[in-house]
């Protein structure tokens, strides 16, 4: 796959942020929560085009529900969620989608008793046209998928049925994938892997948005980090700025990295 990378990668603009007037994602005074549970309250961020945005911090601070508000699985109590200067957060997840907004879950969510083929299909529901294009760029980047496309996705290993999550999201023509906690669970071959992809999806014009636990290796991989707390956000930066901050180290402590920013081809910023 690296050689792969290689050869389909360009170098992004120097600063996403000068190349387009506004930003792709604006999140204005966003609160949600769950029945009468608040998490969210008054969350405002921003990501560029082209970036790789990530999200960290404690259990239950409201990064799955940044996602899911997003990505239209949760609708909002009050706030804006503009995509490209539309507001989206009153449209349902289907109209989410068709506008390229992607939510790849945690975990190993497949359907394992149909082949990886079938669980792909299903991810370009909303996009048929292009199911022919789509299922071949999934396979170049995840060539062990195109091996197995025939065998049942509960028979892969863990990291094969992370990367058929992942490219069942692809297969919807995302322009921006919400990527809860994608390295739970992986070794480190896949943790590589998964570090490999994102910062050639990003190369190739896509937007990420990456939550989780796994912090050095999230904000490894970020051009904009955030550290949200108690359903509000409390420091923002680059990723490298971030995972040095002193209060970010001793709010979210004894966290292992093994996805290094030299571990793959570099990505200029």
């Amino acid at each position: 796959m690296l050689a792969w990378l290689r050869n389909h990668t360009s170098a992004p603009p120097q600063d996403p942020q000068a190349e387009v007037g506004r930003p792709f994602l604006v999140i204005q005074n966003l609160s949600a929560g769950y029945q009468r549970l608040p998490i969210l309250q008054g969350v405002s961020l921003q990501v560029w085009r082209q970036q790789v945005a990530a999200i960290v911090g404690p259990n239950g601070a409201g990064k799955t529900t940044i996602l899911k508000a997003v990505g239209g699985l949760l609708r909002p109590v009050q706030g804006a969620i503009l995509v490209d200067g539309e507001d989206i957060a009153a449209l349902p997840v289907w109209e989410v989608v068709r506008r390229g907004i992607v939510y790849v879950p945690e975990g190993t969510n497949v359907f394992p008793q149909m082949s990886v083929l079938e669980n792909l299909e299903i991810g370009a529901y909303l996009n048929r046209p292009a199911l022919k294009e789509r299922l071949e760029f999934v396979y170049q980047i995840f060539p062990e998928l195109e091996k197995r496309r025939q065998s049942l996705a509960g028979s892969l290993s863990g990291g094969q049925q992370r990367m058929v999550v992942l490219a069942r999201g692809l297969m919807a023509g995302a322009r921006m994938l919400l990527l809860d906690d994608p390295f739970l669970g992986l070794s480190p071959k896949y943790v590589k892997i998964f570090c490999d992809v994102f910062r050639l999806l990003r190369r190739q014009g896509m937007t990420l948005l990456i939550s989780g636990q796994h912090v050095r290796r999230i904000l490894n991989v970020a051009d904009i980090a955030f550290l949200i707390e108690n359903g509000r956000i409390t420091l923002s930066g680059t990723g490298p700025e971030l995972l040095q901050n002193h209060h970010l180290q001793r709010t979210l402590f004894g966290i292992e990295a093994t996805c290094e920013r030299g571990d793959a081809p570099h990505v200029e910023k």
